[in-house]
């Protein structure tokens, strides 16, 4: 369920959850002044604005807490993203000097080529979970072979051919950094507390508003949990969603690599 909402857009989510919020604040409101006794509805009113704050607290620190872990998550793979391109680049400016040229014209097609399939083609494979059948695969293992063959027939002479391969295993690593973070998500567990608290808040309103004749603010009450709840989804995939990690790096460096 979390996985499909958050694939939609964040307003969306907020809108969604504010209607859910609301109905529950308003139902719970209508139940209370229907089914209890006046008398009865004063103690409730009391309880009520004593559970307020703690839950309104709990609610609060649930959100702080998720969103710590998804936006670290974010970070991380922006970072692994940037490791990348940074690798690439310097793998390009290695190549531009070695004399083997055919092998080095090989090693820069590849590279572009990689690099191109992780920003436009890994993006969604990543999304839904589907690690072991991404399309940078092939070609990153066609890139190793080409930077292997390079080192291995390169001679004193010709330094950065030698270099080569090490400055390209930090591709590599990047890409497994990539495929470590895809697998980091919040764990629904959290996200179910999250709800709860965010449905105990609305009964715990609903139940203070019973007496009030027109609980209009109670809708603007609802909007602000939904927001909260909207960002938590926002930032639930790294990969999908509103906010996601931005592969542009990678492009940018497409363009500086020299066609062979």
């Amino acid at each position: 369920m979390f996985d499909a909402l958050a694939q939609l857009p964040t307003l969306a989510v907020v809108a969604l959850f504010t209607v859910y919020f609301s109905v529950v604040t308003f139902a719970t409101r209508l139940l209370v002044r229907r089914r209890v006794a006046p008398s009865r509805q004063t103690e409730l009113i009391t309880l009520a604005e004593a559970m307020n704050a703690p839950t309104g607290v709990a609610m609060a620190f649930l959100i702080g807490f998720s969103v710590t872990i998804t936006w670290g998550t974010i970070s991380s793979a922006q970072t692994s993203v940037e490791k990348v391109a940074a690798s690439a680049q310097e793998v390009a400016w290695l190549i531009e000097n070695v004399e083997d040229r055919s092998r080095a014209d090989v090693v820069a097609r590849d590279l572009k080529d990689y690099m191109r399939v992780v920003s436009e083609e890994d993006g969604p494979k990543l999304a839904v979970g589907e690690l072991n059948d991404l399309p940078s695969l092939p070609y990153l293992d066609r890139l190793e072979r080409g930077v292997r063959a390079l080192e291995k027939n390169a001679d004193s002479s010709d330094p950065e051919a030698g270099q080569v391969l090490t400055v390209a295993s930090s591709i590599a690593e990047g890409q497994v950094e990539l495929l470590s973070i895809a697998r980091r998500q919040l764990p629904a567990s959290v996200l179910w507390l999250l709800l709860t608290a965010g449905t105990l808040s609305s009964m715990v309103m609903g139940i203070v508003a019973t007496k009030v004749t027109r609980p209009f603010m109670l809708v603007g009450w609802a909007l602000v949990s939904a927001m909260g709840v909207g960002v938590v989804l926002g930032l639930y995939n790294p990969f999908a969603g509103d906010v996601t990690v931005n592969f542009q790096p990678l492009q940018d460096g497409i363009q500086r690599i020299l066609d062979p």
